[in-house]
């Protein structure tokens, strides 16, 4: 997610907004962590890719009882 070359996470939730696991590497590696969303419905699909073509991933999510939403990397603050 932060194109350092270390495999993040993304996590949709129910009724709670979803998180990014930054990894920071290390033997055991560490993780920062910041919530996207606004933590309405339940998140059942989740897809990260580049969709504005600006070279960083974003995040698209299939949510129930909530709109879907998309968000956009740079509304996603990285650690």
């Amino acid at each position: 997610m932060n194109k350092d070359g270390l495999r993040d996470i993304v996590v949709g939730n129910q009724e709670a907004p979803g998180v990014v696991f930054f990894n920071q590497g290390g033997k055991t590696p560490t993780f920062n962590t910041v919530t996207w969303g606004d933590g309405k419905g339940s998140v059942y699909g989740l897809a990260v890719g580049d969709l504005d073509g600006d070279g960083w991933p974003d995040i698209a999510g299939a949510r129930s009882e909530a709109q879907n939403g998309i968000w956009f990397s740079g509304a996603i603050k990285k650690p």
